[in-house]
Formats: C-alpha cells, structure tokens, sequence
C-alpha cells in the first residue's frame, strides 16, 4: 500500500538556509574559444545557442553557437547556425579536440546517452558522438522530429515526430485553424532502434519517464484530489500516493526511483513541490516562487544529484507566455540537490542567460559540476552525497 501523501505541506525547516561556500576548481575563460554572448532573438524565443556536458568526470563536451557567413544549401532556410563542438579536459581546461556541424534549425539538439556518449539532432537524423566528435548515424525519423527526451539515468528515450498519414483539417492546437498533424511518439530503450512501445498525441509533449515506466497523474474521486501513480511499461500500476492540488500536478522523474511532484494550494501562489520514491515514500517538501520560469533539470547518471535552473522575471506569471522582453528577465540561477534529500549542495547565479537552458551540467557520478558563469566555464568539485535526513512527512 502505498504511504501517503502530504495535502498540506509546510516550507521545510531542517533545510540549511545557505549552502557551502564551494569555490571552483577550475575556470576556463570561453572567449578564446570562439564563444559570444547571444544575441536577445536567442533569449527573447528561448532558442537554442549553446549545450555542455561531460562524456566522463575528466572530459567536457562544450558546443556554441558562431557567428559567421555560411555557404547557401539547396532547400536550406534561414535558421541554418553553425554550431563549434570542443573537448576538454576537466582538470586542466586544455582543449583536446574540436570541430563544427551545421544545423538546420535552433530547437534542442544534444542530450547525454549512454556509454559515455551524447545524442546529437540534426533535422530529423539523430547520432552518436563521442570525445573524438566523429559522427555515427544513430536514428533517423520518417517526418519531422518534433521531440526528444532521454530518462534521467538515461536507460529510456522518447522520440515524438509528426504523423501526416493521420492529418487532417481542423482546430490546431497552436492557431486554432488550419491542418493539425498528430504526433507519434516511440519509447525505446537508449541505444535501441527498436521501440518499445508507440502511440499517438495532439501534439510533442514531455513524458515523465521513471526507471522502468512512467510516473502519471489522473483526477481522484474529491475536489482538487489527485492520484501520482507509477505505471510500469510491464505489469499493474501501483499507486505511489495522493495530494490535494488546486492545478493538475506536474511530475518530473529524478532519477529512476524517485519523481518530484509540483501543486498549487489554493492559499499560497507559489509553487509547492514535493519529492517521492515510487515505493510511495515522501522524501522531501519545499516551496518554488513563482516568479521563476522556464525551469530546466539535468542529472546524475547514477542518481545521486540533480540541477535545477530556472530563469527569474520581474513581470506577472500570468503574462508570460512563450517569450519575453529581454527588460522583464531578471537573470537565470541554477542549484544542484541531493536527489534523496534535497539538500542543497550549490547555488549560482548563470550568465549570459540561456533561456533554453543546457548551461549547466553534473558529471555522470555527481561529485563534479560545471556552469557557463561571467565569461568562464566554472567546474566545481562538490562534496560526498549526504545521507537521507529524518522523514519531514505530514500524515493525513
């Protein structure tokens, strides 16, 4: 039976009210890598202009976008960007090795993998790429790629591509008239090209993918009740707990065994979030303001930590929308958790802002952290993972 969930949570106290003044171990100044600031197009639309992240503890995948004239290619458009790849070493901070790829859009285009390798996008082909950044082909969709998602202990992936076979005209979800083209999504196991499973949504959306399944949220049989519920890709669904929720919870998985849970009291406008293993345990409860936005999460591979960076206005959350003026964006923060506590281990302010995120990244084992931060890539080396603290959990 699953335990239950708080309906009512308070602001945890046992949490310190700052964290350790870590300094970083390394800084290795961007500039002389070729690296500018985007422009406020990039920020204003959240597009996509950098990504970072680490094939081991001790090399760094760095990739930007450059400035520059490029060669006209028959059925290219305008949103063509020229990305420059480097390696380096994370002790060190010398470069290894680099290259440049051409894209052809400015959505999301890498992801961390398995083996020690990162998924790269471009158009609708995906490919492997390791620290010799040579490109092996991977996965190519038959329609447009519309999304891509890997699991945080990168075991599972979602690939969402349209689906014109079953178009048809209508109502669209974006413009609400025209043709709307369902989008088919496959769940594969990492490095799989066969799908585990396959269906059909409106429209690209994430899908909050556990170790072994997903964790899903349905209406309950009270007002404002909601069931969180673990639902494996093999066998039942187990219940993993309830909340009293005045919004439809949103979940977002931690690593394979553990989901964070965001709802809305109908006294407080700040976001309640609260921590739960899918044995139904509470692990920890907090309160997210809600003049953050845009929020975006990276992973330890092996679970033990997550970051999470958000980007802070100074307008109504009600008029934010898919963009914003680059005067109503205050600056970006990121912070890294202890995933079974969610103790605080790093706080830090981001710059430039990158509204799309990927500006900050954990090592596979959690125990070192990087952040694009005042003209420099920061690595830091972060202290042993806490143990789980007393259970803070309210019974009904």
């Amino acid at each position: 039976m699953a335990a239950t969930i708080l309906c009512a949570a308070e602001p945890r106290t046992d949490k310190p009210s700052h964290t350790p003044a870590l300094q970083p171990t390394l800084r290795i100044p961007v500039a002389p890598l070729g690296y500018l600031p985007p422009g406020a197009f990039y920020t204003n639309y959240r597009l996509s202009s950098a990504a970072m992240g680490f094939f081991d503890d001790g090399h760094l995948l760095f990739t930007f976008h450059v400035t520059g004239l490029m060669k006209r290619l028959p059925g290219d458009h305008d949103v063509d960007q020229e990305i420059r790849a480097v390696v380096l070493d994370a002790h060190t901070g010398r470069l290894l090795n680099q290259t440049q790829w051409r894209l052809h859009d400015r959505d999301p285009y890498l992801w961390p993998f398995v083996d020690g390798k990162f998924l790269l996008r471009i158009k609708s082909t995906l490919y492997l790429v390791g620290p010799s950044l040579q490109l092996q082909p991977y996965l190519e969709t038959p329609q447009t790629l519309r999304f891509v998602e890997i699991s945080p202990q990168r075991k599972w992936m979602v690939v969402e591509f349209d689906d014109p076979a079953k178009a048809h005209t209508g109502p669209s979800l974006e413009s609400g008239t025209g043709t709307r083209t369902p989008v088919k999504v496959a769940i594969l196991p990492a490095g799989s090209k066969k799908p585990l499973a396959a269906s059909e949504l409106n429209q690209a959306a994430s899908l909050p993918l556990t170790g072994d399944g997903l964790i899903d949220v349905a209406e309950g049989k009270g007002i404002a009740s909601w069931l969180i519920r673990d639902d494996p890709f093999s066998g039942a669904q187990r219940l993993v707990g309830a909340v009293r929720s005045f919004c439809r919870p949103q979940t977002q998985p931690l690593s394979n065994t553990v989901a964070l849970v965001s709802w809305c009291s109908r006294t407080n406008n700040a976001h309640q979030v609260f921590a739960v293993n899918l044995a139904g345990k509470e692990l920890w409860h907090d309160t997210w303001l809600q003049k953050y936005v845009w929020p975006s999460f990276d992973f330890a591979q092996n679970g033990s930590r997550f970051a999470y960076e958000t980007v802070e206005i100074n307008v109504p959350m009600s008029i934010v929308g898919s963009t914003l003026d680059s005067d109503q964006i205050v600056g970006q923060m990121v912070g890294v958790f202890d995933t079974e506590t969610g103790a605080p281990v790093l706080v830090r302010d981001v710059s430039p802002v990158l509204t799309a995120g990927q500006n900050a990244v954990l090592s596979p084992d959690g125990l070192r952290f990087a952040v694009l931060r005042h003209g420099a890539i920061e690595i830091y080396d972060l202290p042993p993972v806490a143990p789980p603290v007393p259970s803070t959990v309210k019974k009904k």
